[in-house]
């Protein structure tokens, strides 16, 4: 609980997040050892290995070597869990007082590590959570908005912004990840497979990008490995992400100038 006292007034999801022991809050005689950190860190080990719809508490207490009923003492429900999973799988973010005081340069730390958190734990782009309410998210969220806040937006824009970046780079990261190939033996590059389908006479646009080499080799173009083998790399999906977070810290940067709201 808070220092402060207020996971008391604010409901029980909240309350949990905000832990600070891992004693069961109900039923007496739990397992010597056992804490809702320790279901939670083998809830993560799970869906990092497995992914996340292979995690439930059966499988906890099997990997525990408890039962699953026992492990509701610690933990309410799933949905509870999958909160927890998320807030702890977030860590704590990037020092961005380490950077210099450019907000542009703290800003795109922070999306980036971001996009290294879903890299590092893929199962994050698919847990349905709620509001950033526990520790580690809230602690993201903080120093995010106190990044914008030097940029001269009004407040409801900096939130507006906020939730526009860390959307983007879930987005991403799941289309990212997605992009795996399901079939390692068989790969068939986004490239390859529009050559197949991308009638010029349907798709102009498409089939343009497609011969200057823009999702991989123009076809029938030899390839040997080089750095000019493709203009864009058809698995990458981070320059993507790289590219429309300069363009939009440029154009909030303008619409703050033209505002006359520059700080």
């Amino acid at each position: 609980m808070a220092q402060d006292g207020r996971t008391s007034e604010v409901p029980r999801t909240y309350e949990f997040l905000w832990r600070d022991t891992g004693q069961p809050g109900r039923a007496p005689g739990p397992k010597p050892g056992l804490s809702v950190d320790k279901i939670v860190g083998t809830a993560i080990a799970i869906a990092d290995e497995e992914g996340l719809e292979a995690v439930s508490m059966q499988q906890i207490g099997k990997r525990l070597g408890v039962t699953a009923m026992s492990l509701y003492r610690y933990v309410p429900s799933k949905n509870h869990l999958v909160e927890a999973m998320f807030d702890d799988a977030s860590g704590a973010p990037p020092d961005l007082t380490a950077l210099s005081a450019d907000w542009r340069a703290q800003v795109e730390a922070w999306v980036k590590a971001l996009w290294a958190r879903y890299q590092a734990h893929p199962w994050m782009v698919r847990a349905k959570v709620g509001y950033p309410i526990g520790p580690n998210q809230l602690a993201w969220f903080e120093d995010l908005l106190s990044a914008i806040s030097r940029v001269g937006l009004r407040y409801e824009e900096m939130v507006s912004l906020a939730l526009f970046l860390s959307g983007a780079a879930q987005g991403l990261a799941r289309i990212s990840i997605d992009r795996a190939p399901a079939d390692e033996s068989d790969p068939v590059t986004f490239g390859t497979a529009l050559a197949a389908v991308a009638d010029p006479a349907r798709f102009p646009t498409l089939a343009a990008l497609l011969a200057a080499g823009t999702f991989g080799p123009p076809p029938g173009t030899a390839t040997g490995g080089g750095t000019d083998d493709a203009a864009v790399d058809d698995a990458s999906v981070e320059p993507n992400l790289e590219f429309g977070l300069r363009q939009l810290l440029t154009g909030i940067e303008v619409y703050v100038t033209m505002a006359g709201r520059k700080r």
